[in-house]
């Protein structure tokens, strides 16, 4: 016995050319923040300020043992969390759906996301910050 799938997306045309400006819209305004925020970092403006201040600021110094667990905690922070998140959402949405499209959509992108920022720091040269040297990008 089959059963019926009902079509979740509302497909009158008035409704998706809505949607679509929308989108549009708000793709244009994040595109816009995003060279606004290029820009003023590549001209040393408010946000490099702001980093350098952070940056200058006093750290405390810790033992070994703290340190080593303060930087598995720093490290968690990182694309492990995220993408076990976005695996778990990609599978929950596939077995709703019926699709294995969220699930390969979600590992493709996790594979070229760390090829291309792997590679990207393996090309700049960026350090850890353990490493202690300053700026901390070039090394």
């Amino acid at each position: 016995m089959t059963q019926q799938f009902d079509d979740v997306v509302d497909q009158r045309l008035e409704v998706r050319r809505h949607e679509m400006a929308v989108a549009l819209r708000w793709s244009g305004l994040l595109f816009l923040g995003y060279i606004a925020i290029t820009l003023d970092v590549i001209y040393s403006g408010l946000f490099t300020r702001i980093d350098r201040y952070f940056a200058e600021l006093e750290r405390p110094t810790f033992s070994k043992s703290t340190e080593f667990i303060l930087m598995r905690i720093d490290n968690l922070g990182l694309r492990g969390i995220s993408a076990t998140v976005l695996l778990i959402a990609a599978i929950l949405i596939g077995r709703r759906f019926h699709s294995w499209r969220p699930l390969n959509l979600s590992v493709l992108s996790l594979l070229f996301l760390n090829l291309f920022v792997g590679a990207a720091k393996i090309y700049i040269g960026r350090c850890k910050a353990w490493q202690h040297t300053d700026p901390c990008l070039f090394t």
